[in-house]
């Protein structure tokens, strides 16, 4: 069996470019299980449930979850809520220690975040195939390319900063889809229309909605 697990950023996305319909056929097309985090339940559905703003996306996020299009890791029994706690602090105390100016640590990521990857390296210690589903471009660096990140919040804080590469070694074993990559899967296997302007206009809400992709990286999307 195979989990996708869903950080927040995703859902949320997906929601406002009106692309959550893709969920159903493609959790067919993927043959297991798309998983969210209680963090990521509260940051998508119970919150935003209470904000009128942004109810009618938090309707049609718990819409996935009753219909078990999406599940709960405790539900799915991969997990106890103890365990994947302790692993979350363990997470969030490394990643925001691995970078530090004049002693002083800079805070990366939240708790959400936290939990996606927290799931992830427990699944990946009980040999479970999974990948985390994240377009928040810090947490996605932590994993993929963190001396990258250094030089990027190097210069937004314009001040030298250390990396404590030692902090960050676990995190190397977690592997990253970003929300455009789900629907450039869904257009390769026909779940949504194969337009390319259509297509393109997908890819382009989702960059605008959020998701930290170049303008480059739409434009090799598009055309793979």
């Amino acid at each position: 069996m195979k989990y996708l697990i869903f950080d927040s950023g995703v859902l949320i996305n997906l929601a406002q470019s009106c692309l959550l319909s893709v969920f159903k056929e493609l959790k067919k097309s993927f043959g297991g299980e798309f998983i969210i985090t209680d963090t990521v339940k509260y940051e998508t559905i119970d919150h935003p449930g209470k904000i009128k703003k942004f109810t009618w996306g938090a309707i049609r996020i718990q819409a996935l979850l009753d219909d078990e299009i999406i599940k709960l890791p405790e539900t799915l029994k991969l997990v106890t809520l103890e365990e994947l706690k302790t692993k979350t602090d363990e997470i969030m105390n490394k990643a925001n220690n691995a970078l530090s100016t004049n002693g002083k640590s800079i805070h990366l990521i939240e708790r959400g975040e936290s939990e996606c990857l927290a799931l992830s390296l427990i699944l990946t210690e009980k040999k479970i195939e999974n990948a985390v589903v994240i377009d928040e471009r810090t947490a996605r660096m932590l994993c993929e390319n963190p001396e990258m990140l250094k030089e990027l919040m190097n210069e937004k804080l314009e001040t030298k900063l250390d990396l404590n590469e030692e902090k960050l070694e676990e995190f190397k074993k977690i592997k990253i889809l970003r929300s455009p990559e789900l629907i450039y899967i869904a257009h390769k296997r026909g779940i949504i229309d194969s337009d390319i302007k259509k297509f393109e206009a997908m890819l382009y809400a989702l960059k605008f909605g959020g998701c930290s992709i170049s303008e480059k990286e739409v434009q090799i999307i598009k055309k793979l």
